[in-house]
């Protein structure tokens, strides 16, 4: 554990300074003074991100005319001879 008082600086390498803005009982407000090239990103914001890259890749993509061609199966539009792409799981 590290404590720092208001107006203290914590420096990280050469390039990654964190100020101690403000300091209470119950909390503390950080200023960060990062090269513009590192992109600074909260960790509850990156976890959202993540949950909904992995979502999108486990749904996958039907191309649309094979989407099209199943829904007008399901609503008993597909003329003789069409091919219908199976039933995709719920």
């Amino acid at each position: 554990m590290m404590q720092r008082r208001q107006g203290d600086t914590i420096l990280i390498g050469d390039e990654i300074e964190i100020q101690i803005l403000e300091s209470t009982r119950s909390h503390v407000k950080l200023g960060l003074i990062v090269p513009k090239k590192l992109p600074i990103v909260r960790g509850e914001i990156r976890k959202v991100s993540e949950q909904n890259r992995s979502a999108a890749q486990g749904a996958g993509v039907e191309p649309p005319a094979l989407l099209a061609l199943r829904l007008r199966s399901e609503m008993g539009l597909v003329c003789a001879g069409e091919r219908v792409a199976p039933p995709r799981p719920k």
